[in-house]
């Protein structure tokens, strides 16, 4: 039976050696104790009790079952109390047929196990029935049936199969016979053993039922992460969105308080989700065990000690034969030095924890005499010893004979009575000499602090949401931010002529600047791609030319943060109108040369619109949409919702144009918007003071221009008409 992962011994017990309850006295010595609670100590036969020691373990363990179907060994009182005894005669009342279970220590070399030992039993028992046996380590229970036909060994041995499977590895024996007899009641063996087969199939292995201190500390890893992490995602993530979408909202503090209350409570969501998915433990199946459930095996081996220097637990009667007894009381009552040698089983579910020396401290506080106690562990065959009063300088189990490391060390093959007789020989050998004061061992940890789990907000919960969180939340927004500059890459490769792939209705002054630039060196190359293909006569007489060059020193200029005078946009060409304004003039200057036949590069003005004012003949001038000058040129004319609610005529894109929102009342979310309000909150562009001004229908390139020779200080008439008059940049 696989039970759970146990921690080290720390110091953390109340009193040394276990010295619990003075007085106190096994469980079930009593006549009148509680069915089922028989241990080991409490069942011994009239022989045991009078001191004889019993032949083998079996008949010590049959003649406890002689008095109550229940055996528990005194042995594990941390895993399984002897008052869990109830908890057994309840489930075997659904076998319908006498049941007995036995629940012993781990199993070691010593003595029968399993169904060997469950065949014993019926023997010395000579009763009929459900025979079950539970040990600390064993991966499943053992069962046998004898002379009952209603129950036969193929069916039980299936049902605690399926109950192993079922459960999860750390269950422990009462929940696996609770589901085994659970099992056998229902009569649904062969449905639920297909079900257990496919996901044993699938490797679809129940969870732990009891976390550890390292599943608990991960647990608020997790926790401390997600706490912070995912609000901070979202309101980063949030953000980005927002600004790539240039829908940022100007600085409050009333919307910065709402964020933080926001943030705090998305927080709390996640804390508690978390607590209620993570931080629930499930029960203990058996209670804690009580001062004399762990006190019972120290008192029954103290009254074995007092009888004979050598103690055999009988439960493990096996590892040593009745004449190494004999001969080792014999060398013991020898010595010089009184020496009193306790073999019994040890392991971290007795009540020292595993520890020969936190056993040999708890014997000497209930027996009160100077001596050298030993503990030898009849399944592994280590040994420890704790020296008390004797005149014996430096005995210690560290410097004990490799033998006393454990059976088989060193290359050592001995049994136990070799060992304990090497040990009795160190013993003997050693000089006298003024002994110290015994040091005390690390006490093993009561068992309601061993099954103590850390909280879900303590620990690695603070790392998790001070720095795991933080941090996976610029990575995720990181990956966000990348993976939407690779959809505007791809989208700006695959786009069709029309509206630019980079335009947004609320751009911020970052991708303005961006958009300029990038508009401004497709300009550049196309001037010089015409510079190379024509000679310098030819481009001095290029009206095209010399109208491109100037919209191109404009955009330049404007792109030159040491010109102009930052205006409304801040120093030179920092603004967002001043770059907007080299982006527009930039395309305008594009279509300009791409409106040359002898230069093809584009097809942006080859629409054959006729801009507003032209004459018959005139090439089509170019004009930016009136909704977002940021996309293509404008090919039709629509009657487009305003901000205030009326309606104005205005020349618009043909993406704009086949956009049902643009004649719709969401018409004005499709206006570009600039940073240009008093506290940087967004504004209509067309409500900016400039040449993107209502109440014109369009936006002609020559207006910008000049509002922008205004801004550098350069007034005068545009190359492409000398002498004109100045353009009306309301019309």
């Amino acid at each position: 039976m696989r039970t759970r992962i146990r921690r080290p011994a720390a110091a953390l017990a109340a009193a040394l050696a276990l010295a619990l309850l003075p007085g106190a006295t096994a469980a079930g010595d009593s006549p009148g104790r509680p069915p089922g609670t028989a241990g080991t100590g409490s069942g011994a036969s009239p022989d045991t009790a009078a001191g004889a020691e019993p032949a083998d373990s079996a008949s010590y363990i049959a003649e406890g079952l002689r008095e109550n179907p229940v055996w528990i060994s005194d042995q594990i009182p941390r895993d399984v109390p002897r008052s869990a005894a109830r908890l057994f005669e309840r489930a075997a009342e659904r076998t319908g047929v006498p049941t007995y279970v036995v629940v012993t220590a781990a199993e070691g070399p010593p003595g029968p196990a399993g169904v060997e030992l469950l065949d014993e039993l019926h023997e010395r028992t000579g009763r009929d029935g459900l025979y079950v046996h539970y040990d600390k380590d064993a991966a499943t229970g053992a069962v046998r049936v004898h002379g009952t036909a209603d129950l036969t060994d193929a069916v039980a041995e299936r049902a605690m199969l399926l109950a192993d499977l079922e459960l999860p590895y750390d269950a422990g024996p009462v929940l696996e016979f609770d589901r085994f007899t659970e099992i056998l009641a229902s009569g649904r063996a062969e449905e639920r053993a297909g079900t257990a087969g496919a996901r044993v199939a699938g490797h679809d292995t129940p969870d732990r039922l009891h976390p550890s201190v390292t599943d608990m500390e991960n647990r608020g890893a997790v926790t401390g992460t997600l706490v912070t992490g995912l609000p901070l995602l979202v309101l980063t993530t949030t953000a980005l969105v927002r600004r790539r979408r240039g829908t940022e909202r100007p600085a409050s503090r009333r919307r910065a308080v709402l964020v933080v209350l926001g943030t705090a409570g998305a927080g709390g969501a996640v804390a508690a989700g978390c607590w209620l998915l993570l931080g629930t433990v499930p029960p203990r199946p058996v209670a804690q065990p009580t001062g004399p459930e762990m006190a019972a095996r120290v008192e029954r081996v103290v009254e074995g000690l007092e009888r004979s220097p050598l103690y055999v637990d009988p439960e493990t009667a096996e590892a040593l034969a009745p004449g190494d007894r004999a001969r080792l009381r014999e060398r013991i009552a020898g010595m010089d030095v009184p020496v009193l040698v306790a073999a019994v089983p040890m392991q971290d579910a007795d009540e020292s924890a595993g520890d020969g020396e936190v056993l040999a401290h708890s014997l000497h506080g209930r027996i009160g005499r100077d001596a050298v106690h030993v503990v030898a562990d009849t399944a592994s065959g280590t040994v420890d010893i704790a020296s008390f009063g004797v005149d014996r300088a430096g005995l210690e189990s560290y410097y004990l004979p490799a033998v006393a490391r454990g059976l088989g060390s060193y290359g050592e093959d001995t049994d136990l009575a070799g060992t304990l007789d090497e040990v009795l020989r160190y013993i003997g050998t050693t000089p006298q000499g003024r002994p110290g004061p015994p040091l005390p061992p690390e006490l093993p940890p009561a068992p309601a602090d061993e099954d103590a789990l850390p909280s879900l907000f303590a620990g690695d919960f603070w790392a998790g949401a001070m720095f795991t969180g933080p941090a996976a939340a610029l990575l995720g927004m990181g990956l966000v931010a990348g993976a939407l500059a690779s959809f505007d890459r791809l989208q700006h490769r695959t786009a069709t002529p029309g509206p630019l792939p980079y335009a947004r209705n609320r751009p911020s002054t970052g991708l303005l600047r961006r958009t300029a630039r990038r508009e401004a060196a497709l300009l550049s190359e196309l001037l010089d791609g015409r510079a190379v293909g024509r000679g310098a006569g030819d481009e001095e007489g290029d009206a095209a030319a010399v109208r491109a060059r100037h919209f191109h020193r404009l955009a330049t200029e404007l792109l030159e943060p040491s010109r102009g005078d930052g205006g409304d946009g801040g120093d030179g060409g920092d603004g967002p109108l001043e770059l907007l304004c080299a982006a527009v003039l930039a395309r305008a200057g594009r279509a300009v040369l791409e409106e040359d036949p002898r230069v093809a590069v584009g097809a942006a003005g080859k629409a054959g619109a006729k801009a507003p004012g032209s004459s018959a003949g005139a090439r089509p001038q170019y004009e930016p949409c009136r909704l977002n000058p940021l996309h293509g040129p404008a090919l039709q004319s629509l009657r487009v919702p305003t901000p205030s609610g009326s309606r104005r005529s205005a020349r618009v894109c043909a993406a704009c144009a086949a956009s049902p929102a643009t004649a719709s009342a969401n018409g004005p979310r499709l206006l570009l918007h600039l940073p240009l309000g008093p506290r940087g909150e967004l504004v209509p562009h067309q409500e900016v003071p400039g040449p993107f001004t209502w109440p014109g229908s369009a936006v002609r390139p020559d207006a910008v221009a000049q509002w922008v020779q205004e801004r550098l200080g350069d007034a005068g008439p545009s190359p492409a008409e000398p002498g004109a008059p100045a353009v009306d940049l309301h019309k």
